[in-house]
C-alpha cells in the first residue's frame, strides 16, 4: 500500500493519529482522522477539493502536516519513491499498473 502516516509526538514517543492511502482512504478513529475524513468528502474544502488524483493528495497531506509536533511521513521508501521520484509520466504508468483507483 502507498500511505502517508500522521503521528503526533514523533521525535519521543510516537502516536499515530492517522493514515491515508493513495485511494484516499483515511484510517485511523482520532479527530485528526476524523477531520481529514471530512475534508477529503466536502466538496468546498479550498485546498483538498483541487485534488484529483492520490499522488497529489498524499504530497499535500506529507508536506502540510509535518510541523514539529505532528509529522507525517510516508509509509516506506517504495512509496516514497513512487510519490516523489518517478517523473509524471511514470507516474502515469505506474498507476494504469496497479492496483490501486487513485483517482480521488
Amino acid at each position: 500500500m502507498v500511505e502517508v502516516i500522521i503521528s503526533r509526538n514523533p521525535w519521543e514517543d510516537p502516536e499515530e493519529v492517522a493514515r491515508v492511502t493513495i485511494e484516499g482512504e483515511v484510517i485511523g478513529e482520532t479527530p485528526t482522522a476524523e477531520s481529514l475524513r471530512d475534508r477529503i468528502q466536502d466538496e468546498r474544502d479550498p485546498i483538498i477539493s483541487e485534488y484529483t488524483d492520490g499522488r497529489e493528495l498524499l504530497r499535500y497531506l506529507a508536506a502540510s502536516y509535518s510541523n514539529g509536533y505532528v509529522m507525517a511521513g510516508y509509509d516506506s521508501e517504495d512509496s516514497r519513491h513512487i510519490l516523489e521520484d518517478l517523473s509524471d509520466d511514470a507516474y502515469g504508468r505506474w498507476a494504469k499498473e496497479s492496483d490501486f483507483d487513485t483517482e480521488l
